[in-house]
């Protein structure tokens, strides 16, 4: 299992690199990856969400996507919580410790959750993956939207809050794809496979988008920064190891496994825009990503070999 998530590893490394070059290089511009976060959020992702869930219906599966739901709400919310006190602890002061509990609570579920649980379970863990990045999508736009605009002066209302977290596609999609599942329905093929060649594209694209926003951090300002190396502590090994002993009260086999390993994966790639969108600091969050995604190539093998 250790050796499939490093060989997976490797290879989303790889696609990151070019997203390195490219913006070294200057064939990508920061509109350019804008654009390409969009195709993302927009496509990819839904599309891909969707074609996860065409399987038939099973009772089993049902009752275990539904509490891997629940148990991402649950460890998102325990996330949120867990790091306002550390950063409490450290001294941050609004806006910047609603950041610290935000980038803490939210994963890179969505950009590089996918590819590991494909490598290390097949398509029978994938469902699992459509779980938690249904949960956390939610999560994101209703606690972590409150969490991080406090202190700015983009808090957004409640009636926007909930239309945010309920009318993105992400969270449409997922719906679209649990009632197709739950209802045994089968798209045409022609669809499917419009659906399919979408959501291929998801990898690649994510990774080279996540390689750019790397390319464009100050690697020393960084290196020099405690407090991010204290966040990486605590999002890929403390979180992993919390699910771990919480979860395993109600989940079993894959579900559990897939739950502990995108419980360890790195700052979601969305944060640094979604920081800016209320205000909050951009650079900061970038920061948090960079420094988390770097280090996750060490601990998601572990977190894979000692805790599934």
């Amino acid at each position: 299992m250790t050796i499939l998530v490093i060989y997976q590893l490797l290879t989303m490394v790889i696609l990151m690199i070019c997203g390195v070059v490219l913006r070294k290089k200057k064939h990508l511009s920061e509109n350019n990856a804008k654009e390409l976060s969009v195709i993302l959020t927009k496509v990819a992702v839904p599309a891909n969400m969707i074609i996860l869930m065409q399987r038939p219906y099973s009772h089993e599966i049902f009752l275990a996507f539904a509490k891997v739901c629940g148990g991402t709400f649950l460890f998102c919310m325990i996330g949120a919580i867990l790091f306002f006190l550390v950063g409490k602890m450290m001294g941050l002061q609004f806006p910047e410790v609603g950041l610290f509990s935000s980038c803490g609570a939210y994963s890179n579920i969505i950009f590089m959750g996918q590819p590991l649980i494909m490598a290390m379970y097949g398509e029978a863990g994938l469902i699992f993956c459509v779980a938690v990045m249904f949960a956390s999508t939610m999560f994101l736009f209703t606690v972590c939207s409150v969490i991080i605009s406090i202190g700015t002066q983009k808090r957004k209302s409640i009636k926007n809050m909930l239309k945010d977290a309920f009318c993105n596609l992400v969270f449409i999609s997922g719906a679209i794809g649990f009632f197709c599942f739950v209802a045994s329905i089968t798209l045409p093929e022609v669809i499917r496979d419009a659906l399919q060649f979408a959501s291929n594209t998801t990898v690649c694209l994510s990774m080279v988008y996540i390689g750019f926003l790397m390319a464009g951090a100050n690697l020393k300002e960084i290196l020099k920064d405690k407090l991010v190396y204290l966040f990486c502590v605590f999002t890929l090994l403390v979180m992993p190891i919390i699910t771990k002993l919480i979860a395993g009260m109600f989940l079993d086999g894959i579900a559990l496994s897939v739950l502990i390993v995108l419980m360890g994966t790195p700052a979601g790639a969305v944060l640094p825009s979604f920081a800016e969108s209320y205000g909050n600091d951009e650079k900061r969050a970038s920061q948090y990503v960079f420094i988390s995604t770097i280090l996750s190539i060490v601990t998601l093998p572990l977190v894979a070999e000692f805790l599934c």
